[in-house]
């Protein structure tokens, strides 16, 4: 899924669209903006993971790096932020440049799946919207267990297919997206999580503020369609476009939902 990422046109659309964030929101009244709305995810998220200074967090798949830069300036923690698009990391370390954090924050090069860091070296493990791309959730998860200490928290939000509610068109279309057959429902995911070793401390579901969401993200696409098609690729434009439409529809007929989830790895 690297790939998909390091298209300029994508990158343009994900950073002009969503912004710095490239997270869901959550909407107390749906009025919000979708910079307010992501805001209040990550508070909201580090606020159940009990987040203490001086803890070490690493942070994968960590977009442009807004939430390394928010858990280290808010909470005082230190973050190793990682990815695997050379073209989101070189963002990151952009957006950083003048921050008083290189002693707290740092951008690395790394995939889930196989992180290149010591057993036991971390008190918390983050993932927001990215698990979704994962064709082994499993394996993912039990690299999480392996790098953070015991007693340590996983903090996970995933947009996540209920492919028991998806018709075979709709499967099929998520399947050629993500490049991958084995979708995992929200059940699923719980099912991962404990199999991995952890226990599931907290399950939220935040169906409704994925509908709202992909519905505020399509409308800004669409209102700047003029715009980005001076910019870009009609092709690029064009598959992005299609595929944040059926998402939003998919969102609004609850068939794609938004679950936050908090586990933690037994103290001994």
């Amino acid at each position: 899924m690297s790939e998909h990422y390091e298209n300029s046109g994508v990158d343009r659309l994900y950073s002009a669209v969503w912004g710095e964030n490239i997270h869901y929101g959550v909407y107390e009244t749906g009025d919000e903006t979708i910079e307010t709305a992501t805001w209040a995810a990550k508070r909201l998220m580090a606020e159940a993971a009990r987040l203490r200074p001086g803890e070490r967090v690493l942070e994968v798949a960590c977009g442009y790096g807004a939430t390394a830069r928010y858990l280290a300036e808010a909470y005082g923690v230190s973050v190793v932020a990682s990815n695997i698009s050379e073209t989101q990391l070189a963002r990151c370390r952009e957006m950083a440049g003048g921050r008083a954090l290189d002693d707290r924050v740092s951008f690395e090069y790394a995939d889930f799946h196989d992180l290149p860091f010591p057993d036991e070296s971390f008190d918390v493990w983050w993932c927001q919207e990215s698990m979704v791309h994962s064709p082994d959730k499993e394996r993912v998860l039990r690299e999480a267990y392996r790098v953070l200490k015991p007693g340590g928290r996983a903090v996970i939000s995933d947009h996540i297919f209920w492919h028991e509610r998806l018709t075979p068109q709709e499967r099929a279309a998520v399947e050629a997206r993500y490049g991958m057959s084995n979708l995992s429902s929200p059940a699923d995911y719980e099912r991962h999580i404990t199999d991995a070793g952890f226990t599931l401390v907290e399950h939220r579901d935040w169906q409704r503020h994925a509908a709202l969401h992909r519905a505020k993200v399509l409308a800004r696409l669409e209102q700047h369609m003029s715009e980005f098609a001076r910019e870009m690729d009609a092709e690029t434009l064009e598959n992005n476009h299609r595929s944040w439409a059926h998402w939003a529809d998919l969102a609004a007929e609850g068939k794609l939902s938004l679950d936050f989830y908090l586990a933690e790895k037994p103290a001994g």
